[in-house]
């Protein structure tokens, strides 16, 4: 016949478990977890349980020992029997237990056994005072306290990670004893003892709860942790299983703890080698030295940051091969670091492929340096950044003397060896961001971007004719050749490539008619517009008095639907005299005269008025040069320009370029930081041009880039600008960013860059930059939602210019 238990002690033993499931931190987890939890504790008291019970059987045995000789010795030596009993009970229900998976285990009745073994030895405990003669004997009373009492607290410690049995030990136990000292009033001191045992009892009580609390937070985490690796370990099986790329892994201390077959196959290293190994030294021991892309990503996982697509040149398994990494740091439920976890992906092939196809379209197939052709586009480039931000740049033009004597003499195999060693030299002496290239012939030339310094001019090309002309031994015979540099320097020079190429011609054929093996500059170019804009400067400081600058705006549409979303600010200046001036020609003096704080602190503002007359919603763009960036306090300018206008700040854009980047970047990025906490947007401008672009947008706080107009130029006939451009388009999805693409000219470019996902285009296809009096009627006929209060502004407007 079962006995039922009455709903009254069912429902306050499930308010006491809800009490201390509360106190140690144990509420609101999740039945599973509750579960595991609970078999942690159990697994715990079980690994102190046979200390514990060693200890009883100690204690028995000793008091038994004390007390013999006493009347009261057999009721002892019966009291210790059913201890030893109940203790072998114990320790072999603890043997079947431990045997028992956690899956076969049942929680309520392993509940029922702990409490009922608990309870039982607590009575046992209590009883101890009770037949043993504590009042008749010192010795014994003593050995009762030190045994019973050191039991009271051992079994504290012992099941301290389950708090309900700890408090039914405690009050069973405390109880007991109470009971039997209430009744021995004759017990000398025996109440001062008691006074001490009890204040150690409510201390010890309280340590035991907060160990308790701890414990059970350690292994709720750890819960946690298992359940959440068993789950990120499955998914990660499933992602190598349909994927090429292989999964790596490590630990807060460095250490290699996870890897998979695919990243063994490709290191050609055991998984017993690599597992503990330091991820970071296996790296270092298998990328060339000094490796700035290994160099990124030690940055990065020593300042915890994610990185991502990073590829790194190899030798694995005997062989040189490319690995793209990507990984990002782990942490814990308390936000902890505990080591990284990431992918990496064999892109040999590709990287084989792209260097294939970007030597045969771009580089001189007999010495290795860029085309023709892909110096044009360098030097378009160039020229375009001169237009949009007054970057100056270089060209030197070179041409050896009597190589044609040689290359007849000596027949052209010797002729083609002499061009490829002089190749070699000329290349050595350039910087990593110089663009050397073989025009044809015996024709080289280099552009030296961000220089426009005579002196430094002067010393490179001094020491490229006395590098050239040092004797080279081809075969058994000895040559020696010379070379004349002509240097045209932009915009001093010109401001434009045919112009600058032709300066640069000049001033060679200068050089070759002073005696050739010598180097001139384009020197009566240089002094008229040396004169001119020494005119200039004075008049643009007038033209900021007078309101003669002024922006132009050109539209930005989406490329879904070819609506314009916004404009970007284009500056000009109208010259009383000379009419529209292009920026090529005044922003570099406004640069050397630090006029350009000015005028672009001017910009941001009157772009800004400008914008709240447009629909809701419509951005501006504004470009920011580089030292107007360093000299002001462009975030409070951006400041000052939204709180004057009352523009919204999402609806403005700051663009900025890489060369901005590369000098000064942690104060660059606090700027940058500063601009975006206002909500304005960062644009990165002239994207894929640059020698870092991608690093530089893991390192500052972009939300939008701009594709350079050389490859939407290129996209209509050359396979490799769509696939670069694609790939863009693809980078942006991943990193969140906008894609823009400027420079659009026809409507197969434009459909092109829609089918690639870009989100904005820009270009004459759609619009010219638009003045005051066109942009009213640009937004009529564009934006459907524009305002009657517009239409009837732009009619005045219409009207005043019919007038005049």
């Amino acid at each position: 016949m079962s006995v039922k238990i009455p709903s009254v002690l069912i429902r306050l033993a499930a308010a006491v478990d809800r009490t201390f499931d509360r106190a140690i931190g144990a509420d609101g987890m999740k039945p599973h977890l509750r579960r595991r939890l609970l078999m942690d504790q159990f697994r715990s008291m079980e690994a102190t349980s046979g200390a514990v019970l060693v200890g009883m059987f100690v204690v028995t045995g000793v008091m038994t020992a004390v007390c013999r000789g006493q009347p009261e010795f057999m009721r002892v030596a019966i009291w210790a029997g059913l201890f030893w009993v109940i203790g072998g009970l114990a320790l072999g229900a603890l043997a079947i237990h431990r045997r028992k998976s956690e899956d076969s285990v049942s929680i309520p009745a392993s509940i029922g056994q702990v409490l009922g073994f608990t309870f039982v030895c607590a009575l046992m405990w209590a009883a101890g005072f009770v037949v043993m003669p504590v009042a008749s004997d010192p010795t014994i009373r003593n050995a009762a306290m030190i045994g019973i009492g050191g039991m009271l607290f051992i079994g504290m410690v012992a099941l301290l990670s389950y708090p309900q049995a700890m408090l039914l030990y405690v009050l069973t136990m405390v109880s007991g004893i109470a009971t039997n000292l209430l009744r021995q009033q004759d017990v000398p001191d025996l109440w001062a003892r008691s006074m001490l045992l009890f204040s150690m009892l409510v201390v010890m009580t309280v340590i035991c709860l907060r160990l308790a609390r701890l414990f059970v937070a350690q292994r709720a985490s750890d819960a946690q942790v298992r359940e959440r690796g068993e789950i990120i370990g499955l998914l990660l099986r499933e992602f190598e299983q349909s994927s090429s790329n292989w999964i790596w892994g490590f630990d807060k201390d460095g250490q290699i703890d996870r890897l998979s077959t695919g990243f063994t196959a490709a290191t050609g290293v055991g998984e017993d080698a690599l597992l503990g190994a330091d991820f970071i030294h296996f790296l270092r021991c298998i990328t060339p030295p000094n490796d700035p892309f290994m160099a990124q990503l030690e940055s990065d996982c020593a300042h915890l940051q994610t990185f991502q697509d990073i590829e790194l040149r190899v030798t694995a398994g005997g062989q040189e091969c490319w690995w793209s990494m990507t990984g990002k740091p782990a942490f814990d439920q308390a936000g902890g670091y505990i080591g990284y976890i990431g992918t990496g992906a064999d892109i040999s092939e590709r990287k084989v492929a792209e260097q294939r196809i970007t030597l045969l379209a771009h580089h001189d197939p007999m010495t290795g340096l860029i085309n023709r052709t892909k110096f044009t586009d360098h030097l378009n480039h160039c020229v375009a950044r001169l237009e949009r931000y007054g970057a100056p740049f270089s060209l030197l033009f070179m041409d050896l003397d009597q190589f044609k004597s040689i290359n007849d003499s000596r027949g052209h195999l010797i002729g083609d060896r002499l061009l490829i060693m002089v190749a070699k030299r000329i290349q050595a002496l350039a910087r990593e961001t110089d663009y050397v290239a073989r025009l044809g012939g015996d024709e080289f030339a280099i552009i030296l971007p961000n220089d426009c310094s005579p002196e430094g001019n002067a010393t490179l090309a001094a020491r490229l004719i006395e590098e050239v002309k040092k004797p080279y031994q081809i075969d058994d015979d000895v040559l020696s050749i010379g070379i004349s540099i002509g240097i045209a320097m932009a915009p001093a020079n010109g401001t434009r490539p045919d112009q600058i190429l032709r300066n640069a011609d000049l001033a060679l054929y200068r050089a070759k008619a002073d005696g050739r093996s010598v180097y001139r500059f384009f020197e009566n170019q240089m002094d008229s517009e040396a004169r001119e804009r020494r005119m200039l400067e004075v008049e643009l400081r007038d033209a900021l008095r007078n309101d003669e600058l002024l922006l132009y705006y050109q539209p930005l549409v989406a490329a879904d639907d070819r609506r314009p979303v916004g404009f970007e600010a284009l500056i000009r200046w109208n010259h009383p005299i000379r009419g529209l001036v292009p920026p090529a020609e005044f922003i570099p003096i406004a640069e050397r005269s630090s006029l350009i704080v000015e005028i672009g602190d001017w910009t941001i503002e009157q772009a800004c008025r400008t914008a709240t007359t447009w629909p809701e919603g419509m951005t501006v763009a504004v470009n920011v040069s580089a030292k107007h960036f360093r000299l002001s306090d462009i975030a409070m300018v951006v400041k000052r320009a939204l709180s004057l206008s009352g523009l919204e700040p999402h609806r403005l854009e700051i663009e900025i370029t890489e060369g901005l980047l590369m000098e000064n970047p942690d104060e660059v990025t606090a700027k940058l930081a500063e601009i975006r906490a206002l909500g304005v947007t960062i644009a990165m401008d002239d994207f894929g041009t640059g020698y870092s672009s991608l690093s530089y947008l893991l390192k500052f706080p972009f939300d939008k880039i701009k594709i350079d107009r050389s490859f939407i130029n290129a996209s209509t006939d050359d396979p490799v600008a769509r696939d670069i451009l694609k790939a863009i388009a693809s980078l942006g999805k991943t990193l969140k960013l906008k894609i823009t693409a400027e420079g659009v000219e026809t409507a197969e470019q434009a459909d092109f860059l829609s089918g690639i996902n870009c989100h904005q285009l820009q270009g004459y296809f759609f619009a010219r930059p638009l003045d005051s009096i066109d942009m009213p009627h640009y937004l009529l006929t564009h934006v459907p939602s524009r305002s009657l209060q517009v239409k009837a502004e732009a009619e005045s407007i219409l009207m005043a210019r019919r007038a005049r």
